[in-house]
């Protein structure tokens, strides 16, 4: 009897001096999260592959990402610099936009991008004129004089209503600044979305315009 009530307390003192220890141990983790140490992880909450995969962007994500986004720059527009750009030459878009059937503000915004219409401008590239024609596609539209303003704005419009039927505008814009080779490879330079961006931002401005009331 005497040695079961020795072995009953040494019992009870195992499980008391197990649940001090215990309370030890959890007192020590809840005060290492109050100094900023994290308690250590379960390997089960250690984060794995498959919860947290590598997203790759490419380039189809990244352009249609610009497509989605696009929207007038107002940093773009300048009234009294447009005005001065495109009035004088205010017949002839009007003339060959009905005649090709395109939209006069985008040939309007078009040439405010390219040129600021500047007649005589040729650029690095060699694009030439009002519209800024390469002479290749100058040649591919039939125009002689790319520096006339007249025959500018007719192989210009031309082009653009030729692309406009393939695509939409703003993959016509693509393919007219970066070339058609470039849109087929889906490969969109920094100018070509600055282009597009610019033009678009015009041509909205211009619906609300005084172009359209005249």
């Amino acid at each position: 009897m005497v040695a079961t009530g020795r072995i009953g307390t040494l019992t009870k003192f195992l499980i008391v001096l197990s649940n001090v220890l215990l309370f030890a141990v959890a007192v020590k983790t809840v005060d290492s999260a109050q100094e900023g140490e994290e308690p250590p992880l379960r390997k089960s909450h250690m984060p794995s592959e498959v919860m947290d995969p590598h997203v790759t962007v490419t380039n189809d994500m990244e352009i249609g990402r610009f497509f989605d986004n696009l929207s007038i720059d107002y940093s773009m527009i300048s009234p009294s610099d447009i005005a001065q750009s495109i009035s004088p030459w205010e017949p002839y878009i009007r003339q060959y936009s009905r005649q090709y059937g395109v939209d006069s503000d985008l040939v309007r915004a078009i040439i405010y991008a390219e040129s600021k219409g500047d007649p005589f401008r040729i650029s690095r590239d060699g694009a030439l004129g009002l519209m800024q024609l390469m002479p290749s596609t100058a040649k591919l539209v039939g125009i002689e004089n790319a520096l006339d303003p007249e025959e500018n704005i007719r192989g210009g419009v031309k082009y653009i209503a030729w692309l406009v039927k393939h695509y939409d505008e703003e993959h016509a814009l693509w393919a007219w600044n970066a070339g058609p080779t470039r849109l087929k490879k889906k490969h969109m330079p920094r100018e070509t979305r600055r282009f597009i961006t610019e033009v678009i931002s015009v041509k909205t401005y211009l619906k609300k315009s005084w172009f359209n009331t005249i």
